[in-house]
């Protein structure tokens, strides 16, 4: 068993960490929860959410887990909740006796949207193995994200790649961290 954690999430301000359990020679599952708690880019207010993700790994390489050829090709599925909160403020003018305006105080308002993510696809990636103690795993890939906004039956269309509710074909790559745990 390895215990994970997915270092480059945190740049994205999201916790991504799990575990991989070997169930054959070169069969494993990797299992990983998602705890999201901030606004990476600034654009937004604030960001919260939750999610899972699941892979199933399958080592091309001869012999045990611990390998000399660690390559993997990897199904995934994954399925996030992410929150929205935005703070807007308006300023209240009043007028004086010569006719100008002022500001005199502000009206204070939070919207909230919730989100919900699907995403399937697939991996091909290489775990290394420093002595027998720690995992690097090296993985890219890519498949179909779906986003439905609450309140709506059906998918975002017509979003921007960046868009946090963009529904449509995604890259992916991953920089993973691990402790053999035995």
């Amino acid at each position: 068993m390895v215990i994970k954690n997915e270092i480059v999430r945190f740049f994205s301000a999201s916790f991504w960490s799990g575990v991989e359990i070997p169930v054959t020679n070169r069969k494993s599952v990797y299992i990983s929860g998602i705890a999201t708690y901030g606004s990476p880019s600034g654009r937004y207010d604030q960001i919260t959410g939750w999610g899972a993700e699941f892979q199933y790994r399958n080592y091309l390489g001869k012999g045990s887990f611990i390998t000399d050829r660690p390559i993997y090709f990897a199904y995934q599925l994954m399925g996030r909740r992410i929150f929205e909160f935005e703070e807007n403020t308006t300023p209240i003018y009043t007028t004086d006796q010569y006719g100008y305006q002022k500001i005199t105080g502000e009206n204070y308002s939070e919207t909230k949207k919730g989100y919900t993510v699907f995403y399937g696809g697939m991996l091909i990636g290489m775990q290394l193995f420093i002595n027998e103690i720690f995992t690097v795993d090296l993985n890219f890939g890519g498949g179909l994200r779906l986003t439905r906004m609450d309140g709506s039956k059906q998918f975002t269309r017509y979003k921007g790649i960046t868009e946090l509710d963009y529904s449509g074909v995604l890259p992916r790559a991953g920089f993973i961290i691990g402790i053999i745990h035995r």
